[in-house]
């Protein structure tokens, strides 16, 4: 067992601590927490915060993810209610509780009704040559860069392709694309110093990013296109609109999570392909077909590792009593290898058949709106590099975001030429 994931007593055990996620998710912990009854954690890096549960097992975290009115979605998604670096600086928080994915219903099934008049799947296959097209100009672009074809995928092409994508339906700029990726990464990976070198950041790349979106907006207002950000502005259920701060937030959300999820899943989807010349060979012969290979893709590798609720009342849960107002980590990347539901759950299999993976954060309401666009752009994503280099292998040392909450390669290089 890795020193590094090796389970600690208990008692003593933070599952947040991030010297266990350093080579990914503590997966041993996990599966020791699955057999056993809820785990309450510390939050030892927060401790004004309070401490939470740990949800791990598959059909807990459905139940928990299903019952919104026991378990609330309100003010945050993460472990932690501040990202304000002390009492009374501003705090991210309170824009971020405003975002669909932090509401409950009666609201959140209102705003999710008017964006699904706007984000509908046809849109999104609509936009298939778009994505092939922009597949290949970053490929493009990172072989100008590296004549050699020794690329990150991470860092030359999993960052582009996403923010271009989600850039293109929103109506932003391509040439804005590498700021799109700045803001996601400021306001995502605050647990990085690498990436955001104090919490104020957070702050600070939500002040660049707003005003940004603001102009969009009110530039689209006289001037609509058949962009999302046109399509939100004008989508209509029994007379009501989105509120431009809601529009403001919804395209806060899909930059966000278009970004950090599509390129996650698929860096380290191929990374696991490239581990296993195998299952390489079955994809790129096209024995298994890709919408199989990446369910797999997100299965394994969850683009978050968890999303967090809020107990309304006293309740039960597992054997454990929860009270009002604790947090729960709803631990998908736990639920996503539970052995009552796969089999050997610890092994990458694009042969894997059924998969009814949490990967889009399982059932109930809060299942993502973007799937289908990110299922489409995955398949397509994996289809374009194994065509046009069916060579590729790894070719270094990869690297990881320090995150409980991103489930992230930071770098991983590649040799698209195989050479």
């Amino acid at each position: 067992m890795n020193p590094a994931t090796e389970t600690p007593e208990l008692a003593d055990l933070d599952v947040s601590d991030l010297s266990l996620w350093q080579d990914g998710p503590p997966h041993e912990v996990f599966r020791d927490l699955r057999s056993r009854d809820l785990h309450f954690s510390e939050l030892a890096d927060f401790p004004d915060e309070g401490g939470f549960w740990s949800v791990v097992r598959y059909d807990d975290i459905a139940a928990v993810g299903k019952d919104h009115e026991t378990f609330s979605s309100k003010r945050s998604i993460i472990l932690v209610d501040h990202l304000a670096s002390e009492p009374g600086a501003p705090d991210p928080m309170d824009i971020a509780e405003n975002m669909m994915i932090s509401q409950d219903p009666p609201r959140h099934d209102r705003l999710k009704a008017l964006v699904q008049r706007a984000f509908t799947p046809r849109r999104a296959v609509e936009h298939t040559e778009r994505m092939r097209e922009i597949i290949n100009l970053v490929y493009d672009r990172a072989l100008e860069a590296h004549p050699d074809g020794r690329v990150d995928l991470v860092q030359d092409v999993g960052y582009y392709v996403p923010s271009m994508v989600i850039g293109d339906m929103l109506g932003a700029p391509r040439e804005d694309a590498e700021q799109l990726v700045d803001w996601t990464n400021r306001t995502t990976a605050f647990e990085d110093p690498r990436l955001v070198a104090d919490l104020d950041d957070v702050w600070r790349a939500l002040e660049e990013f707003i005003p940004y979106v603001n102009q969009l907006i009110e530039d689209r207002r006289e001037h609509p296109t058949d962009d999302l950000t046109t399509a939100f502005i004008e989508a209509e259920v029994e007379g009501e609109h989105l509120s431009h701060e809601e529009i403001l937030m919804f395209f806060f959300l899909l930059m966000v999570a278009g970004n950090d999820s599509t390129r996650s899943v698929f860096s380290s989807g191929m990374k696991s392909l490239m581990d296993d010349p195998e299952q390489l060979e079955l994809v790129k012969s096209g024995a298994v077909p890709l919408e199989q290979v990446v369910e797999e893709f997100v299965r394994y590798h969850p683009a978050f590792a968890y999303m967090r609720r809020t107990a309304t009342r006293d309740t039960e849960l597992s054997g454990a009593r929860i009270k009002a107002g604790d947090k729960l980590a709803l631990w998908y990347v736990s639920g996503n290898r539970d052995e009552t539901v796969f089999e050997d759950p610890d092994y990458f299999d694009v042969r894997r058949e059924p998969n009814p993976h949490q990967g889009f954060g399982g059932g109930g309401r809060h299942f993502c709106l973007g799937a289908g666009l990110a299922r489409l752009e995955l398949k397509l994503w994996i289809e374009e590099t194994l065509k046009r280099f069916d060579r590729i292998r790894l070719d270094g040392e990869s690297d990881r975001i320090s995150s409980t909450f991103l489930n992230q390669y930071r770098t991983i290089p590649v040799s698209l030429f195989g050479d």
